[in-house]
């Protein structure tokens, strides 16, 4: 394994202070200690705390890339199938479970309200990942895999909903199997007639078009994910 870059030591220093500190008490010196160079060794690679502190940040979460159409290739209904799971799973890949990570992650929670680039990054995260989502969901309905009336934002919106919850579960070690989890998200959302036999949501439903084994999402999905009311 190759030695860390100076840029990637300096952002590892940066997240074990804010996870012991906090960001409002962690310092540049702290830092320059911790890695063994000067401040303007520092300032060569980040130009200021802030924007360290959101390279540390853009470092954390894995990306899903719009522009990634490595999916196009598959015109197989059942390889389609097989490329969401695989596709959720290395996602899962990139989320850790620590006490350091909790800690970092409720930071950056809290700093996304006063740092206006950190909320930004945010805001630019959770379309750019929406649109992955959507892109990779759109190449299903233009091979067959889903009906051509598919809701392809609500279902884009609903992984990426998914997929953050994971963050939160993992980082706090939640006894969950996360990747079940994403599973029957994938089988719900595709083949929601065999998962479901009696119908989301405890609620008998029709059978599928003819070709298709596709939950609509249409009206309200979370609506019809919640289980009867007790008599």
């Amino acid at each position: 394994m190759s030695e860390p870059s100076t840029k990637d030591k300096i952002r590892d220093a940066m997240y074990s202070l804010v996870a012991e500190k906090g960001y409002d008490k962690a310092s540049v010196s702290q830092v320059c200690t911790l890695v063994g160079i000067s401040k303007p060794a520092l300032y060569y690679y980040f130009a200021s705390k802030e924007e360290l502190f959101l390279d540390m940040v853009k470092s954390l979460y894995p990306v899903l890339d719009p522009e990634d159409k490595g999916f196009v290739a598959i015109v197989d209904t059942s390889e389609y199938f097989s490329y969401l799971y695989k596709m959720g799973r290395s996602i899962l890949a990139n989320y850790h479970g620590d006490e350091e990570r909790r800690r970092v992650l409720a930071e950056i929670d809290m700093q996304a309200t006063r740092i206006p680039a950190v909320a930004q990054h945010q805001q630019r995260l959770t379309r750019s990942t929406i649109d992955a989502f959507a892109a990779v969901l759109r190449h299903g309905v233009d091979i067959g895999a889903l009906p051509k009336d598919y809701d392809i934002e609500s279902a884009a919106q609903y992984l990426f909903v998914i997929t953050s919850g994971f963050s939160t579960l993992v980082a706090q070690n939640a006894d969950v199997d996360t990747i079940a989890v994403w599973e029957r998200t994938v089988d719900l959302l595709l083949g929601g007639a065999d998962v479901f036999p009696d119908g989301l949501g405890g609620q008998p439903q029709p059978p599928p078009a003819a070709g298709y084994r596709i939950v609509h999402l249409a009206p309200s999905l979370v609506e019809r994910l919640q289980p009867p009311l007790p008599v």
